[in-house]
């Protein structure tokens, strides 16, 4: 067997090694960008509910005609948080709550839905679309790079090995 023979096969086989490594990798990324993009759709999901619609109504109505304790608006129908003037919490009815607990809103904007079941949904990004390019490149990432590299450093070595011509 020759440098060139040896240098080709072990490339290969690397190759093939660092592609089914990108492939566990790409796997589990799938799965946790999978996750990602269920969480923000059943977040979206409740945040844009006529429940939510309902409950940015109530907390916040027209600052026209709503009392002022202490030169502070305070909303009719929500709690303000003990933590944070700026926080409210509502809390919809058993019959109209779509799953929902309690939604907490901090300057207008949700921060947080805590559901019935006991989890609290946060609002996060959808996955980027590249991303999803990207999980399908680490396979073939996985393979061409030990296998450039492997081919990179077999032609610099077979420079040295090689006799004049």
């Amino acid at each position: 067997m020759n440098l060139r023979e040896g240098t080709r096969r072990l490339a290969l086989l690397l190759g093939v090694v660092g592609a089914i490594l990108g492939g566990f990798f790409s796997y589990f990324q799938l799965q946790s960008t999978l996750k990602e993009r269920a969480a923000h759709i059943r977040f979206e999901k409740l945040a844009n509910s006529s429940v939510v619609i309902q409950a940015r109504i109530d907390c916040f109505p027209t600052p026209k005609g709503a009392e002022i304790e202490g030169g502070k608006f305070v909303p009719p129908f929500c709690a303000i948080s003990i933590d944070d003037p700026h926080a409210f919490f509502y809390r919809p009815s058993e019959s109209n709550s779509n799953g929902m607990k309690t939604v907490h809103f901090e300057n207008r904007e949700i921060t947080s839905i805590e559901t019935q079941d006991g989890q609290t949904l946060y609002p996060t990004p959808a996955p980027s679309a590249w991303l999803y390019l990207l999980i399908a490149l680490f396979p073939i990432l996985g393979f061409f790079i030990p296998w450039g590299a492997v081919r990179a450093i077999g032609w610099v070595g077979g420079g040295f090995v090689a006799g004049p011509k």
